[in-house]
């Protein structure tokens, strides 16, 4: 039995694709090991690396790295080379297996590119999706600012006068702003969503509402919040409205590929069921009915009571004016009486053959059957007999 190393290094090659089968033909670059007739280049060690997630390929990085990957792929083709030379390549199950893979890889392949990627979205019904759900590409207004924050209405208006007058209002928010947490940044606020607050400025959603109202570019009047008194400028600005639908196109289109991707799947199985001439024999799973000579003959060749009257009761049902069918059913009536012992059912078995079939020839015999049903029969008397003598 392999080791748990040994089985966990086939395990990890075996998913990572790193079957050398024919690895050794193309003879690129230095070879770098030999197992056989199979010659490993670096080259080739490295290209069989690559094929690794990143997170493993660091694991076998510099010169000791490759020689300890190498190491499991001399491994891996060794006992390749030992399966092949004890005939697994012609074992059944491993023909089986490859087959199926291969079967598996290339309908994969085929919906890969023949159906994913022939599929498209057509552009009506993309403007149509935008058109029908525009809750989806709401976008909020937002807004970018720098503000200078102080304590009096007074200091606001002279920083205001200094900017409005030609100082860069950044250098005056590092110089006055009592803001410490956009003071460096020249007084710089990242983008805000309108109905946004800046508590650690003091600044409430209804501040931030009132931004909305200004302009790019434009000193604000001095304003009051919760911390004092603020000059803000605009750096940028954009009122809520819908997304523009070149924006929010590929989020449509990736919405709506996957039904299309149906609807083309569908559509093309049709096209190629018909190329292929596919066809069901439905009838090969369907029970075919038999005639009344058939069940008439199994019925009188079958031994066992219960499958008998199975026969009987089924010739009376698919063939109710058939030749046999007065018989079948003086038939049902004889076995739930005689051979099953169930008396009432045979009376209504019995009672339907009379009501049903009134001329039948055993008429008579169902009569009978019907008035002794369930009696002993009388006793055997010796003076009855007629001696010889």
């Amino acid at each position: 039995m392999l080791g748990k190393t040994l089985a966990a290094t086939l395990s990890a090659l075996l998913v990572a694709g790193l079957l050398l089968s024919g690895c050794g033909g193309s003879g690129r670059g230095q070879v770098v090991a030999r197992v056989g007739g199979t010659s490993i280049t670096h080259a080739e060690l490295r290209a069989k690396l690559a094929e690794l997630p990143p997170f493993t390929q660091q694991q076998f990085s510099g010169p000791d790295g490759l020689i300890e990957f190498l190491d499991r792929v001399i491994e891996e083709e060794v006992l390749y080379q030992a399966a092949k030379r004890a005939g697994y390549d012609r074992d059944p199950m491993v023909v089986r297996t490859v087959e199926a893979v291969q079967r598996r890889s290339m309908i994969q392949a085929y919906y890969k590119t023949e159906i994913e990627g022939a599929t498209t979205v057509p552009e009506e019904k993309v403007v149509a999706y935008y058109d029908e759900h525009p809750e989806l590409f709401k976008r909020p207004g937002r807004v970018k600012f720098r503000h200078i924050l102080v304590d009096t209405r007074t200091e606001a208006r002279q920083a205001r006068n200094r900017v409005i007058e030609g100082q860069d209002f950044a250098s005056v928010a590092r110089k006055l702003s009592k803001d410490p947490g956009s003071r460096d940044a020249g007084g710089l606020v990242g983008a805000l969503n309108k109905g946004d607050s800046l508590p650690s400025a003091g600044m409430s959603g209804a501040f931030i509402a009132s931004l909305f109202d200004g302009t790019v570019g434009q000193v604000s009047e001095p304003l009051r919040s919760d911390k004092g008194w603020h000059i803000v400028r605009i750096e940028e600005l954009s009122q809520e409205g819908v997304k523009p639908l070149d924006e929010v196109r590929a989020r449509i289109v990736d919405s709506l590929m996957p039904a299309e991707t149906r609807e083309y799947y569908l559509q093309m199985l049709e096209q190629l069921k018909s190329q292929l001439n596919a066809t069901v024999n439905e009838a090969a799973f369907r029970k075919q009915p038999r005639s009344e000579e058939e069940l008439f003959t199994l019925a009188q060749d079958t031994e066992d009571p219960y499958r008998r009257l199975g026969y009987y009761s089924e010739l009376v049902i698919q063939f109710p004016d058939g030749e046999h069918a007065a018989e079948a059913q003086f038939m049902v009536g004889f076995i739930q009486a005689e051979e099953l012992g169930d008396f009432d059912a045979a009376r209504k078995a019995l009672q339907r053959m009379l009501d049903k079939y009134p001329d039948a020839e055993l008429r008579e015999s169902a009569e009978w059957m019907l008035k002794n049903m369930g009696k002993e029969a009388p006793p055997f008397d010796d003076s009855d007999l007629i001696s010889s003598e």
